[in-house]
Protein backbone atom coordinates (compact mmCIF):
# COMPACT_ATOMS: atom_id res chain seq x y z
CA UNK A 1 0.00 0.00 0.00
CA UNK A 2 1.67 3.49 -1.03
CA UNK A 3 2.08 6.57 1.20
CA UNK A 4 -1.48 7.84 0.03
CA UNK A 5 -3.70 5.16 0.58
CA UNK A 6 -2.22 4.60 3.72
CA UNK A 7 -3.51 7.99 4.88
CA UNK A 8 -6.63 7.67 3.38
CA UNK A 9 -7.60 4.46 4.81
CA UNK A 10 -5.89 6.10 8.20
CA UNK A 11 -7.97 9.40 8.19
CA UNK A 12 -4.35 11.14 8.55
CA UNK A 13 -2.73 13.49 6.46
CA UNK A 14 1.06 12.21 5.93
CA UNK A 15 3.82 12.47 3.45
CA UNK A 16 5.45 9.47 2.44
CA UNK A 17 7.89 10.37 5.28
CA UNK A 18 5.91 10.09 7.60
CA UNK A 19 3.72 7.32 6.63
CA UNK A 20 7.56 5.50 6.79
CA UNK A 21 7.91 6.57 10.36
CA UNK A 22 4.90 5.58 11.38
CA UNK A 23 5.05 2.23 9.54
CA UNK A 24 8.40 1.76 11.65
CA UNK A 25 6.74 2.79 14.96
CA UNK A 26 4.63 0.18 14.46
CA UNK A 27 6.52 -2.61 13.89
CA UNK A 28 8.95 -1.81 16.79
CA UNK A 29 5.17 -2.12 18.96
CA UNK A 30 4.80 -5.74 17.22
CA UNK A 31 8.08 -6.58 17.92
CA UNK A 32 7.59 -5.54 21.34
CA UNK A 33 4.48 -6.87 22.02
CA UNK A 34 5.97 -10.48 20.48
CA UNK A 35 9.23 -9.89 22.43
CA UNK A 36 7.01 -9.96 25.85
CA UNK A 37 4.54 -12.75 24.59
CA UNK A 38 5.65 -15.14 21.91
CA UNK A 39 3.12 -14.98 18.84
CA UNK A 40 0.90 -18.15 19.38
CA UNK A 41 -2.34 -19.67 18.61
CA UNK A 42 -3.27 -18.44 22.36
CA UNK A 43 -4.43 -15.78 24.40
CA UNK A 44 -2.05 -13.23 25.89
CA UNK A 45 -1.98 -13.49 29.42
CA UNK A 46 -3.35 -10.48 31.84
CA UNK A 47 -0.01 -10.00 33.48
CA UNK A 48 1.62 -8.90 30.06
CA UNK A 49 -0.96 -6.00 29.75
CA UNK A 50 0.98 -3.49 31.05
CA UNK A 51 4.19 -4.25 28.97
CA UNK A 52 1.69 -4.10 26.10
CA UNK A 53 0.08 -0.56 27.13
CA UNK A 54 3.79 0.53 27.90
CA UNK A 55 5.00 -0.58 24.59
CA UNK A 56 2.53 1.42 22.91
CA UNK A 57 3.14 4.57 24.87
CA UNK A 58 6.45 4.30 23.90
CA UNK A 59 6.00 3.15 19.68
CA UNK A 60 2.33 5.28 19.44
CA UNK A 61 2.70 6.31 15.58
CA UNK A 62 0.72 8.81 16.44
CA UNK A 63 -0.11 12.20 19.10
CA UNK A 64 -3.21 11.07 20.41
CA UNK A 65 -3.93 8.06 21.89
CA UNK A 66 -7.37 6.47 20.80
CA UNK A 67 -6.66 7.23 16.88
CA UNK A 68 -2.73 5.21 17.55
CA UNK A 69 -4.53 2.36 19.24
CA UNK A 70 -7.45 2.80 16.15
CA UNK A 71 -4.33 2.38 13.47
CA UNK A 72 -2.24 0.02 15.41
CA UNK A 73 -5.29 -2.65 15.49
CA UNK A 74 -6.03 -2.10 11.83
CA UNK A 75 -2.56 -2.94 11.50
CA UNK A 76 -1.94 -5.64 12.78
CA UNK A 77 0.60 -8.26 11.05
CA UNK A 78 -1.89 -10.66 9.00
CA UNK A 79 0.22 -13.71 10.27
CA UNK A 80 -0.85 -13.04 13.93
CA UNK A 81 -3.65 -15.77 15.24
CA UNK A 82 -7.07 -14.03 15.78
CA UNK A 83 -6.54 -15.50 19.72
CA UNK A 84 -3.06 -13.06 20.06
CA UNK A 85 -4.93 -9.89 17.96
CA UNK A 86 -7.77 -9.97 20.43
CA UNK A 87 -5.18 -10.29 23.71
CA UNK A 88 -3.73 -7.15 22.15
CA UNK A 89 -6.58 -5.43 21.14
CA UNK A 90 -8.07 -6.64 25.18
CA UNK A 91 -4.92 -4.91 26.51
CA UNK A 92 -4.68 -1.56 25.03
CA UNK A 93 -8.33 -1.33 25.45
CA UNK A 94 -8.07 0.41 28.39
CA UNK A 95 -6.46 2.95 26.62
CA UNK A 96 -9.54 3.88 24.78
CA UNK A 97 -11.01 5.19 27.85
CA UNK A 98 -10.84 8.91 27.53
CA UNK A 99 -11.90 8.72 23.80
CA UNK A 100 -14.83 6.85 24.94
CA UNK A 101 -15.58 8.87 28.01
CA UNK A 102 -14.67 12.40 26.93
Amino acid sequence: MNAAAFASKHDIAATAADVSRIRSALDRFYAAVAAATPVADSYIQIHAGEAIRASFLQHNPLSGEGHGVALTLAEMPAAWPPKYCASVAYHLAPLLDEVLNS
